[in-house]
């Protein structure tokens, strides 16, 4: 196949720029319970937050994911839904930057992203849409990326739904324009990113095996897996270098 004529969606975490995801999971809840902690004791926000995540990736309403998670957290904690949005805005623009090394960059990313760039292919950065924008923008800079390669950036403000939903990759298309067979989707986690295979778009997964594609996904014949030189051969670049050779 080649991404010549496809709209390239790209996973965030693990994938354009790396995770470290033990310190990750440790840091960001703490970081944002001490955001809110003239508002509400952290114990609580913790306790509040881990109960609301769950319900945001459920969201099944018209709010945005922000709008949803902002109600929540004001009607469980008693403060202001102006007062929360406010503070989430805060702790993404400011607070978050606290967490730098926890996004390493990964120069097979980055190279990938600017050779597809140079080539006209249209980039999209589908990124499991929980927080603002602004949260995904910081981590593509750490990563090494120019915000602008990308078409579009799935944030909390633009997506009603999530991944693992396929939900999420039909509202995705939706919002782009775009049919199944005009994208591709390159993620890392077999959880989150191999159901963009039952919306009809191909798939690949880097660093994955095929035994942690889940079966549905599997039966699609939609995913492939392996890591960065092959993902090359897959779009179609390693084709093109070596030919200009």
């Amino acid at each position: 196949m080649t991404a010549a004529h496809r709209t390239v969606l790209w996973d965030l975490d693990g994938t354009l720029v790396g995770l470290r995801r033990h310190s990750f999971r440790a840091l960001m809840p703490l970081t944002a319970a001490l955001a809110f902690r003239d508002m509400t004791p952290p114990h609580r926000f913790l306790r509040v937050l881990s109960g609301v995540l769950p319900e945001v990736r459920r969201n099944e309403t018209d709010r945005t994911n922000t709008e949803f998670m902002v109600g929540l957290l004001a009607d469980r904690l008693d403060i202001a839904p102006e007062l929360v949005g406010k503070r989430l805005q805060r702790l993404a623009d400011r607070d978050f930057l606290r967490l730098r090394r926890c996004f390493p960059a990964l120069p097979e990313a980055v190279s990938t992203v600017r050779e597809l760039r140079a080539a006209g292919v249209t980039q999209v950065v589908a990124t499991n849409p929980l927080w603002p924008s602004s949260t995904a923008i910081t981590r593509l800079r750490w990563g090494g990326h120019d915000p602008g390669a990308f078409a579009f950036i799935t944030s909390g403000e633009t997506m009603r739904r999530s991944k693992p939903r396929v939900e999420f990759y039909h509202e995705l298309l939706d919002r782009l324009g775009l049919a199944a067979p005009d994208c591709v989707m390159i993620g890392n986690d077999a959880a989150n990113d191999a159901p963009a295979a039952r919306a009809g778009i191909p798939v690949f997964l880097l660093g994955a095996t095929e035994s942690a594609v889940p079966p549905e996904c599997a039966r699609t014949g939609l995913v492939t897996t392996g890591e960065w030189t092959r993902l090359r051969e897959w779009l179609g670049i390693e084709e093109k270098s070596c030919s200009s050779s």
